[in-house]
Order: C-alpha cells, then sequence, then structure tokens
C-alpha cells in the first residue's frame, strides 16, 4: 500500500486535466497513488484520463454511479476506495510544485499534524507558470486554529494533505446542493473542532487556476455559503443562538479578511 492516496475529482476538464496528472505524475516524492474520479464528464475527459492511466500504473480511471453536481461525492469515492494513510486532494484544473508531497510529508512527520496545508499562487495562462524552487530550511510553517479558521478558510483544497484517520474522523464530505463550493470549508472546520492540528506551509506548492466559470467565481454567493458553513459550525457547539446575534459581524470579517470587498462592489 503506498504512503499516500491522491485524490482527483473530474468533471468536464478536458482543457485542463492533462497538465494537472502530470504535474502529480512529476513529484519527487514517489510512494503514492492517485484515484481519478469522473463525476460523469459530458467532454472527452473520460478519454484523456483513461489514455493517461493505461501508461501510468500508478493512476486509477474511476466513475461516478451518477453526477453529483459537485466535488464531494466523487471525493468520497476517491476516499473510500484508497488505501493510503494519508490522502492528498487536487482539483481537476490546478498544478502542484514537483516538491510538494516531499515536502509536506516531512513537515507532518516533524509537526505530527493532522493536516498539512500550503500556499498557493493564483495563474490564468500555463505558459506564465513561475517555477518555485524547494524552500530552504528549515521550512516555515504556522498553526491554524479553529477560531482564525473561522475568519477565513485558508486551506486550499489542492494543497492538503491529511491523515485518513482524520478525515474518516470527521465523516464525509457533504454531497447536499448547499455545500457545493464549500463541502471544503466544512470539512475544514469538521477537522479543527475536533482538535486536530492544522499547519500551513509558508511556500507556494499549488498553482491554483484562476476559471471564470468555476463554481467558485461568485464571491458574494461563496461568503452566503461560507457562512452558512460557519453557521453549522456553532450549532455542532451548541451556539447557535450567538451565532445569529453575531452573524453580521462574522459577514464582515469574512468579506474584509478574504479580500473580496472589490469582488463584491464589481458584482453588485
Amino acid at each position: 500500500m503506498p504512503l499516500v492516496s491522491v485524490v482527483i475529482p473530474v468533471y468536464n476538464a478536458e482543457k485542463y486535466i492533462l497538465a494537472t496528472l502530470e504535474s502529480i505524475q512529476a513529484q519527487s516524492f514517489s510512494d503514492f497513488d492517485v484515484s481519478v474520479v469522473d463525476d460523469c464528464s459530458t467532454d472527452s475527459s473520460s478519454a484523456i484520463i483513461k489514455q493517461f492511466c493505461s501508461q501510468n500504473a500508478r493512476f486509477t480511471y474511476r466513475c461516478a454511479p451518477h453526477n453529483f453536481g459537485g466535488p464531494a461525492g466523487p471525493r468520497n469515492i476517491g476516499v473510500s476506495t484508497s488505501t493510503g494513510a494519508l490522502i492528498a486532494f487536487c482539483d481537476a484544473d490546478d498544478i502542484w510544485v514537483s516538491h510538494k508531497l516531499e515536502i509536506q510529508v516531512a513537515v507532518m512527520n516533524e509537526t505530527g499534524a493532522a493536516l498539512v496545508c500550503a500556499a498557493i499562487r493564483d495563474f490564468t495562462n500555463d505558459s506564465l507558470l513561475p517555477i518555485f524552487h524547494p524552500p530552504t530550511l528549515p521550512i516555515e510553517y504556522c498553526d491554524i486554529r479553529h477560531a482564525r479558521l473561522l475568519l477565513k478558510n485558508w486551506i486550499a483544497m489542492s494543497s492538503v494533505l491529511i491523515k485518513r484517520s482524520t478525515l474518516v474522523a470527521a465523516g464525509p464530505f457533504n454531497i447536499e446542493t448547499s455545500h457545493v463550493a464549500v463541502e471544503d470549508f466544512d470539512m475544514w472546520l469538521r477537522v479543527s473542532g475536533s482538535e486536530g492540528r492544522i499547519v500551513r506551509i509558508a511556500a507556494p506548492l499549488v498553482h491554483y487556476r484562476k476559471v471564470p466559470t468555476s463554481i467558485s467565481a461568485s464571491k458574494s454567493m461563496m461568503i452566503r455559503k461560507a457562512l452558512n458553513v460557519i453557521g453549522e459550525d456553532y450549532a455542532r457547539r451548541g451556539k447557535r443562538r450567538l451565532f445569529d446575534i453575531i452573524r453580521p459581524i462574522h459577514w464582515l470579517l469574512y468579506v474584509s479578511t478574504s479580500g473580496w470587498m472589490r469582488a463584491i462592489r464589481r458584482e453588485l
């Protein structure tokens, strides 16, 4: 069994999925396998993935039994069918830096963290990708505590390496429509709420593709969904009435810490 199992949910990503798969194949750390879970794509994604998997034994193609309308369902399938003690996630249009897994496994071993994530860099054009060299030692990182996470989702999905035991204890990703695009935020709040240590590496280890048509493109909608997830977290801790009172304060804090005020003004 590999140490790390990588899970990639895919839906109609024919333009980007090959670059994503190649970036994972090129990792300096080699003790991993990959489950690519197709959410019933209607473009040529499945053909591209199958071709790639046929040439790379560590990569496995899986198809969801039906379209889930979001990445939570395919992620749950990938987790349940994988075997690694550690789980890494990557979205189908993002690109990993070649030393990502190597550095994260080292930091997890050093800190004993339940989840290790990293900084990311946005990009829109593959030809303009910067080259990130491995960070100098010692590797800089900080803890993300529950209170800080309530102010902003500091954890980029494609940068996550998490212990399987932690993920199983937190439960599956929420597949409800209300949680599409914030199912990851909901998961991280559950993990941090259970006092699992979360560490964020300061160096960028993921190229995050900015796609205008992505499900998280509407900032105002994302903030509304994020606040609902934060409210659910308060409810789990028996503090729902408190959240109902301070919700406007959370809205202001979330908008200001996320740097989305300008984006919201453009949408209004």
